[in-house]
């Protein structure tokens, strides 16, 4: 091998950049990741706390509402039995100044009347002197009193009865209580009631003390929804809407019908509120608790503030914790990454300085990448050496590679030629020519082996012979005679020194020999010689390409002989083919004489058993009667055979003559079938069959049919006759079809059917089945190809379809339109 060269490459240049500079940075995926996942996670932890933190407070507000509405009910209720006892109390002595006492006392009390059972006002309080006295008969308020103290008043008892009922015919609706004095009062004999009159809005002021937030109120409706009474922590504050009716409020309706429940909507002032309502039939009043919903925003505030500040208190620290990652990882990598694009440039000089407080596997990895840089920087000193080295070997196998191309375009150019040439002598001559010519070679032959003498015998194109023949037994003393003994290719680089040269007086110049054997599938076929006038005169290269060139050779002198051999065959087959055609003609003359000469004697036979059997001879004995018959029946077999050798002889000869004629078929096919039940009742009388005409598929009339009628008559009895000797039972249908093309005429029976290797012996003459001749019993073996050979005369094929056990279907098809026939008739 050389010694390296000094010389070194370029620089390297810059590669192209495969980094999608769009691409996410290391910096930003980290960051977004930090941020997004602790954000995510206090999120959620924060979601889950103002989820609780709520459910907390409406639990709360519930529990607020529900107090509430305890304590509003317990106050009312408190403070009717205050007035109801202070009545009774009153009652006994009944004065205008004891019930302005009474009145002054408790301040819940508007009014005070003493009213006498038959309606009329006795005393009232406050006094009012332009007041007139009212009619308690006609007053709604004395009217429903009327009839509930009537039923709960006890005429016999002492007990004073009492009646707390809002009344609703007012507007608007009054809180009435109530007395009834007892009558054994001498003095009250005509004033047995007390009746006051209630302000609901004072009798609800105790509801003040209730703690119901600090914008939350409580309100008295009655059964109509009609307000009585609202006590407020903000009185000043409260807005109530005209256009908002408590009536309307589903929590009003749904506490009336069926007890408290719990409903956020706006309330009277048009803000949103959660309230709570539950009904007390007994009192015959519903009390509505409500918070306004602007009472829980602080509330809501903080959480908000809280969230916020959690979510940046996070990111902070993310921030943060990103920084000192990337301050300890990020920048290492920033340097490494920075070494990598120096060394990529070609500064392999270049070296990685980490800080010294880099961790421990930065500092392996930037001494590593250090090691690698100094690798690479001696592998590029010796892939430069290596590369100008390589420069050189390659420059010297480019000019041999081109030496060799040269060599193998001139072998596929004689190659291509010599491919096509099949003369063995124009093929040597043109090969000779073109290696002489391209290669200028001194001398080049072609020797040929001689089958059975083991002989060389060489080729010429100008009629002189430059060398002898050679034999094989010489391989000692010739280069030719060995190489294609052995089989060997034989290169003599100069043939002085090697003994086996065999000199030539013709070839005075030869100063080397290349002797190479044309070999075709292990056998040799003769020997390509090729001689220079100089020594070491054949490369190896060119040896390789000589010795490729002779193949296609051998591969060309093989075809030869195979062409030769054809055509000897051929000429030999064309003989004989002759033969078989002459010899087949005079088969066929002979058959038909010999028919010709048969069918006399076999009419005069048949005719003479017609006579006897007719009885013009007198009466026959029954023995001779039945062998007589055997006659007539054996006669009538062989007149059958007889005419189908005269036709198909006819039909090979070419002396068949077709009566054509346009034929309707329908009766054509009716007349087949009533000959063919004769058939069925004189021959085959023990077969049970259905014998029929299908012509039910065809919607349209069929086509009239170009044929000779006789022929046509004789393919379709032969198929139903056929189907009828080989169906012992079931049945045999005729039925015809057409399309745009064809006349399909079908023969199906339901019989033994026919195996697919008999299907080919069908139209074979004297074939019953594969292989056999003998007819046992079935008939003469000429119906079937008689009939195909007459279908196809009428431009039409005879098919079959059958399967053992499966029946068979004989198809005959005739062309519906054939060429050269007359114009069909009109009508």
């Amino acid at each position: 091998m050389p010694a390296p060269s000094s010389k070194t490459l370029p620089p390297p240049t810059r590669e192209r950049r495969l980094i999608d500079p769009n691409a996410p940075s290391l910096h930003r995926r980290w960051r977004i990741y930090m941020l997004v996942g602790m954000n995510a996670l206090v999120i959620g932890i924060v979601i889950g706390a103002v989820i609780i933190a709520l459910l907390e407070q409406r639990g709360a507000v519930l529990n607020l509402h529900q107090t509430t509405t305890s304590q509003t009910h317990a106050i009312v209720q408190h403070t009717l039995e205050q007035i109801e006892h202070t009545l009774i109390a009153a009652g006994s002595q009944p004065s205008a100044a004891e019930l302005d006492r009474l009145r002054a006392a408790q301040p819940a009390i508007e009014s005070i009347s003493l009213v006498a059972r038959t309606g009329a006002e006795i005393i009232h309080s406050p006094a009012d002197n332009t007041r007139a006295a009212p009619d308690w008969t006609t007053d709604p308020t004395w009217l429903a009193l009327t009839e509930t103290l009537t039923e709960a008043e006890s005429t016999e008892s002492s007990t004073p009865v009492t009646v707390a009922q809002i009344v609703t015919t007012t507007q608007p609706a009054q809180l009435v209580l109530a007395v009834a004095l007892p009558d054994t009062a001498s003095a009250l004999d005509t004033a047995p009631f007390l009746i006051a009159t209630l302000d609901a809005q004072t009798l609800l002021a105790g509801v003040l003390t209730i703690d119901v937030g600090k914008s939350g109120y409580v309100y008295l409706l009655d059964d109509t929804g009609a307000m009585l009474a609202t006590a407020t922590a903000r009185t000043n504050e409260l807005d109530t809407n005209d256009a908002a009716r408590p009536a309307d409020f589903a929590v009003f309706t749904q506490s009336r019908n069926g007890g408290s429940t719990n409903r956020f909507y706006q309330g009277l002032d048009d803000a949103w509120v959660i309230g709570r309502g539950e009904h007390f039939p007994a009192a015959g009043y519903t009390i509505v608790v409500e918070t306004p919903l602007s009472a829980y925003t602080p509330f809501l505030l903080r959480l908000v503030i809280l969230s916020a500040f959690a979510i940046l208190l996070t990111a902070a620290i993310g921030e943060g914790m990103i920084r000192f990652i990337l301050r300890t990882v990020l920048n290492p990598l920033a340097q490494l990454r920075k070494g990598a694009r120096e060394v990529t440039r070609g500064d392999y000089h270049y070296r990685v300085r980490l800080p010294a407080n880099a961790d421990r596997e930065f500092a392996e990895l930037g001494e590593t990448f250090n090691r690698m840089i100094e690798r690479l920087f001696d592998s590029q000193r010796q892939i430069d050496a290596y590369t100008n080295e390589m420069h050189e070997i390659i420059d010297q196998r480019a000019r041999e590679l081109a030496r060799k191309a040269t060599q193998l375009e001139v072998a596929a150019e004689v190659s291509h030629k010599i491919a096509s040439e099949l003369d063995r002598r124009e093929l040597f001559g043109l090969v000779i020519d073109l290696i002489q010519e391209q290669f200028e070679v001194y001398h080049v032959e072609i020797l040929q082996l001689e089958d059975g003498t083991g002989t060389l015998i060489p080729s010429t194109t100008r009629g002189e012979v430059v060398l002898p023949k050679i034999s094989l037994r010489d391989a000692p003393h010739s280069v030719i005679a060995y190489a294609a003994r052995h089989g060997e290719v034989v290169y003599v680089p100069d043939v002085s020194l090697d003994s086996r040269y065999l000199r030539v007086p013709h070839l005075p110049a030869s100063q080397s020999e290349l002797a190479i054997p044309l070999r075709f599938a292990n056998a040799v076929l003769g020997v390509l010689n090729l001689e220079a006038d100089h020594c070491d005169a054949f490369a190896k290269d060119d040896i390789a390409v000589l010795q490729s060139l002779a193949n296609t050779i051998a591969v060309s002198m093989r075809n030869a002989q195979m062409f030769e051999a054809l055509e000897f065959a051929n000429k030999e087959l064309m003989q004989a083919s002759l033969q078989a055609k002459q010899a087949n003609t005079l088969k066929s003359r002979f058959l038909f004489n010999a028919s010709h000469k048969l069918r006399t004697p076999l009419n005069s036979i048949i005719g003479y058993s017609e006579t006897i059997l007719s009885g013009v001879y007198g009466d026959i004995p029954d023995t001779v009667l039945d062998r007589q018959r055997r006659i007539l029946q054996n006669g009538r077999v062989l007149n059958a055979l007889v005419e189908d050798m005269l036709d198909l002889s006819a039909i090979e000869t070419g002396h068949l003559q077709l009566n054509l004629e346009w034929i309707e078929l329908p009766p054509l096919l009716e007349d087949v079938v009533n000959a063919t039940h004769a058939l069925h009742s004189t021959a085959h009388a023990d077969h049970d069959l259905d014998i029929r005409l299908d012509l039910s598929q065809q919607t349209e009339p069929l086509p009239l049919v170009w044929a000779d009628l006789e022929r046509l008559r004789y393919i379709l009895i032969n198929l139903t006759s056929n189907a009828v000797k080989f169906t012992p039972q079931g049945e045999v249908v005729l039925s015809a079809d057409a399309d745009e093309e064809w006349i399909h005429i079908h023969v199906r029976d339901t019989g033994e059917g026919i195996s697919a290797g008999n299907i080919n012996y069908l139209f074979q003459p004297f074939q019953h089945q594969q292989g056999s001749t003998g007819h046992e019993g079935k008939g003469t073996g000429l119906g079937l190809p008689v009939s195909r050979l007459l279908a196809m005369h009428h431009g039409g094929e005879l098919t079959v379809q059958s399967a053992p056990n499966e029946g068979s279907t004989f198809t005959l098809n005739l062309p519906r339109n054939p060429v050269g026939a007359a114009p069909r008739p009109k009508g």
